[in-house]
């Protein structure tokens, strides 16, 4: 699970969100009493090390390891207590976890935090015993009586933790920023549900490794030391992701300089493109590759003059128009010789390529047109109709979509275009209010 940014009490706290936080709070409670009925009561020595080792993966995560990554192992704590201390005892070591995080947060923060981390733990123990979950598993001495009794129903508990942690950071965004639940849902099992399968591997281990193995305790030392090194391993990713980021910082905050309307745009095309390429199943890199290229769209309108930016379109010249109209190729020259964005420089060069061929600057046409590009033309075309510029009001979404789809096959790909289609029936878009990162 991963840690939720709430806001301080007596700012933008809500009397929602405060029910929503007292709502979660009694549903820890709740279940952490059934559990306690339905399963043996936890041995407090184990409890006491599993609270200790929660507490230990609760502070050592690293909550930034690259574009929207994040590292925890408590996770993995919270699915192996649910077979060593039950549903109770997951509730309890997942709450004190969070009840001894070292680093400082709002009452509100830690609340949540501390009852999402025991609903979470509480719900993955009770699918557990609900399932035929064994809890002697000391007494099981096969593979095939482990991988039944407490494989399978562990797998269980996974995907019930999964779930349990997705609804409830859906459910207080929800209620904080008005997002709609199932895209924020959704947004979060694409995140996420990959690593819990490798939890749930890790805690099928972990539970081997304590009773049939008899290593007890000191299974965790095997279990968590090569996390650990794991763990230093992705920082150094997240620090090198994050030193790309500040350069694409950097050159928006210079385009942002000269034509400030475009920040705005260069952000918002990012998501939109961003959103399309995960549509359309496309792999980490390439969607990186569309988000920087939908980042850096205009960056090219560094090279031209300021005076043309700021004119009014109406007054240009036609040699002034195609100065301006070249910003992708000048865009392309610019960045040239950035490693990270080598796989960019294509897509901004021929975003204003039209797949029937008549657009420019090479007459390029169909599968011709790199698919990063063709993603990137519909971006800014979609971001284009929806904004507010010089008093123009921006196009409803549908609306939006509707103009794009008149386009397909002719301007854009319609395989991209349905994919823009899809992504925005289940994405929140506010084409204005959106922000632009300081």
């Amino acid at each position: 699970m991963e840690p939720v940014t709430l806001p301080a009490p007596g700012s933008h706290a809500v009397p929602a969100l405060a029910r929503y936080i007292l709502g979660t709070t009694v549903l820890a409670v709740a279940l952490a009493v059934v559990g306690w009925q339905m399963a043996p009561a936890p041995e407090p020595t184990w409890l006491v090390l599993l609270c200790a080792m929660g507490a230990l993966s609760w502070n050592l995560r690293e909550d930034d390891v690259g574009t929207r990554v994040s590292i925890s192992f408590l996770s993995i704590i919270l699915l192996t207590s649910t077979v060593i201390v039950g549903p109770f005892g997951a509730a309890v070591v997942g709450a004190v976890s969070v009840a001894l995080d070292l680093r400082p947060r709002g009452w509100s923060i830690s609340l949540f935090n501390m009852a999402m981390s025991a609903i979470i733990g509480a719900s993955g123990g009770l699918a557990y015993v609900l399932v035929g979950g064994e809890s002697d598993v000391a007494s099981l001495t096969t593979v095939v009586a482990l991988t039944a009794q407490v494989g399978a129903p562990l797998l269980v508990a996974d995907l019930v933790q999964c779930v349990t942690n997705a609804a409830l950071v859906a459910g207080v965004i929800r209620v904080h920023r008005g997002i709609p639940f199932l895209v924020v849902m959704r947004g979060v099992l694409l995140g996420s549900g990959l690593a819990y399968v490798g939890y749930g591997v890790i805690g099928f281990l972990f539970v081997v490794l304590w009773f049939p193995a008899q290593l007890g305790p000191f299974s965790a030392v095997l279990i968590l030391a090569p996390l650990l090194a794991a763990r230093w391993a992705f920082i150094q990713y997240g620090d090198e992701m994050r030193a790309h980021e500040r350069v694409i910082d950097t050159l928006v905050t210079a385009l942002r300089t000269k034509a400030p309307p475009a920040a705005g745009r260069a952000w918002r095309c990012a998501r939109v493109a961003e959103w399309i390429a995960e549509e359309m199943g496309l792999g980490p890199h390439q969607i990186e590759t569309v988000r920087y290229a939908g980042t850096l769209h205009e960056i090219g309108q560094l090279g031209v003059s300021t005076r043309l930016l700021r004119r009014d379109p109406a007054t240009l010249t036609p040699e002034e128009r195609r100065v301006i109209a070249g910003h992708p190729v000048t865009g392309a020259r610019m960045i040239q010789g950035i490693d990270f964005l080598e796989g960019a420089r294509a897509a901004i060069r021929f975003q204003s390529e039209n797949f029937d061929g008549s657009g420019g600057p090479a007459g390029l046409s169909g599968s011709e047109i790199p698919l990063s590009s063709r993603i990137v033309a519909v971006a800014v075309r979609f971001d284009a109709l929806t904004s507010v510029e010089a008093g123009r009001p921006g196009l409803s979404v549908a609306d939006a979509v509707g103009v794009i789809e008149g386009e397909s096959g002719s301007r854009f790909d319609p395989v991209v275009v349905a994919a823009l289609r899809d992504a925005l029936g289940k994405q929140a878009w506010p084409p204005v209010s959106m922000g632009v990162p300081s």
